[in-house]
């Protein structure tokens, strides 16, 4: 190889382009690699939380608990309203 030509300006040039190239290429590749790999695993998911649903015990469990939970936010946000001139708390029905 050409000493002058490896210490030009040109070379460093060049050296700069294939350092930013492999750069944007890293950079593409990675995102594509986890988008993919993203979609993936919702797919995956998705196929587990049908499974899991088609069990009638863990339904019945799942909608106590996003019931209870749901249950628990109102109560917050009507405490939160109350000090700012809103109806009291409603009192839960058991």
């Amino acid at each position: 190889m050409d000493v002058t030509l490896a210490t030009s300006p040109h070379a460093s040039q060049a050296r700069s382009w294939a350092t930013l190239s492999q750069k944007i290429v890293d950079e593409r590749v990675g995102q594509t690699l986890v988008g993919t790999v993203s979609v993936a695993v919702d797919r995956i998911a998705e196929e587990i939380a049908r499974e899991a649903l088609a069990d009638e015990t863990f339904r019945r469990a799942l909608r106590e608990l996003v019931r209870l939970r749901s249950q628990q936010l109102l109560d917050q946000l009507l405490e939160n309203g109350a000090g700012n001139g809103r109806p009291p708390k409603r009192q839960r029905k058991r």
